[in-house]
């Protein structure tokens, strides 16, 4: 991965407020001393390309091969279009419900059984969404394999985002852009490791999740 453009992505969202410092709370309930709000970056369209680059890289140095791409509902959907404009593949999202009207659809766009769809997300923290994601893909007969986050919080979810057979890859850790920050004087060196070590004890094992996920599913045409 280019490190020039990387370290500009990592000065680019803490310039535009994606690291947050103070007391927040994750869907999970869980209290965390930082927040990365990238959802932030559907507002700032070079930082937005810059994601889609970055991402692309990675599919590039692992040679990784799909069809179509799909955001994680909902904060994942302004990068999978990047991505889609920069790779030109085609894209379809996943509804949070099916509409009592129209197709009643969860999966909106252009596929067909047996196509290969890559996952995108912003921040995991569980891997909780891309998991329910790729049941209800697998559920309409498409493979999901790969998976792509711009950050990762290093709390448990790659290896749960694994265990349901799907390979993870991710731009930043939450630990890349902590000591970068440090780096840069941007934060000191004590809230660093006063965030490392809240992070280091709220990991996810895979076995509390009370989540049961589909096994992927043999493609028929």
């Amino acid at each position: 991965m280019d490190r020039t453009e990387l370290e500009s992505f990592m000065d680019n969202l803490y310039e535009i407020g994606c690291v947050k410092f103070g007391e927040f709370y994750l869907s999970t309930g869980l209290k965390t001393p930082v927040y990365f709000d990238l959802r932030l970056i559907v507002s700032h369209p070079k930082v937005l390309q810059q994601a889609g680059r970055l991402i692309k890289q990675i599919i590039e140095q692992n040679n990784i091969n799909f069809d179509i791409i799909c955001g994680v509902p909902y904060g994942a959907f302004a990068v999978a279009t990047s991505l889609s404009i920069q790779t030109n593949k085609p894209m379809v999202f996943k509804r949070k419900e099916i509409k009592d009207y129209g197709c009643k659809k969860m999966v909106e766009g252009v596929y067909k059984a047996g196509d290969s769809c890559l996952l995108i997300e912003d921040v995991v923290v569980y891997g909780t969404s891309i998991n329910e994601t790729s049941q209800t893909l697998r559920e309409y007969k498409l493979n999901v394999t790969h998976a792509i986050s711009i950050l990762d919080r290093e709390q448990g979810g790659c290896q749960l985002v694994q265990d349901n057979q799907i390979n993870f890859y991710s731009i930043l850790k939450a630990s890349d852009i902590l000591k970068h920050l440090v780096n840069r004087g941007k934060i000191s060196q004590a809230k660093m490791d006063e965030t490392i070590d809240f992070l280091n004890k709220n990991v996810f094992k895979a076995s509390q999740s009370s989540i049961s996920f589909t096994k992927p599913v043999v493609n028929e045409l």
